[in-house]
């Protein structure tokens, strides 16, 4: 069932190269696909360590985590480490797959409504979706898209007017000051303990 604490194929093959490109120029179309896997997920019923697996991949594969990342970090992220940017990069994935993992832990018959009218914002989009759960009003998300790599991805979640990514850079902001990029990831597996690779 979907907790709003967190406020993330069947086709026939001659279709799928349609539907990946038209997946790839259309953001709400991107934030549909994900919310599908999110209610897969949703419904499986694993226990937390693989549904985070789960959530990790579909974070991998539809938002921007080495951009997320260097906004949350900020200044230092250009001046570090490859090495040190890279465990940043991962931490943080795996952080965020977690988080969803804890906020989407079992099917309770929650629909996610994506409005098809996209928000442009200079380079990104704004991707409007209503989580419902029987007659209730239900949740609302705003996806915040960007291009990456040729295709649409998140780059910010926004829930009751909070921003995901503001929340993070603020959490960790105390550490980036101290302890660099390096100590990001450090702290990153601290905080999830076990559920960390």
């Amino acid at each position: 069932m979907f907790r709003p604490a967190f406020l993330l194929a069947l086709a026939a093959m001659p279709l799928v190269p349609v539907a990946a490109q038209a997946q790839a120029a259309d953001p709400a179309a991107r934030v549909a696909a994900y919310n599908d896997q999110v209610v897969a997920i949703m419904k499986a019923r694993l226990p937390l360590a693989q549904r985070t697996d789960r959530f990790e991949a579909a974070v991998r594969a539809y938002y921007d985590m080495p951009a997320i990342t260097a906004l949350v970090i900020g200044p230092k992220w250009a001046a570090s480490p490859a090495a040190d940017r890279q465990a940043a990069i991962a931490a943080l994935t795996r952080h965020s797959a977690l988080s969803l993992a804890r906020n989407f832990a079992s099917y309770g018959g929650e629909r996610f409504i994506v409005d098809p009218d996209v928000t442009v914002r200079d380079s990104s989009r704004i991707v409007k979706v209503t989580i419902r759960t029987g007659t209730s009003g239900g949740a609302t998300l705003l996806y915040r898209m960007r291009q990456s790599g040729g295709e649409w991805r998140i780059i910010d979640v926004i829930a009751q007017g909070v921003s995901q990514l503001a929340v993070q850079r603020a959490d960790l902001a105390r550490t980036v000051a101290t302890d660099g990029v390096a100590g990001v990831a450090r702290r990153l597996r601290a905080i999830d303990g076990g559920a960390q690779r």
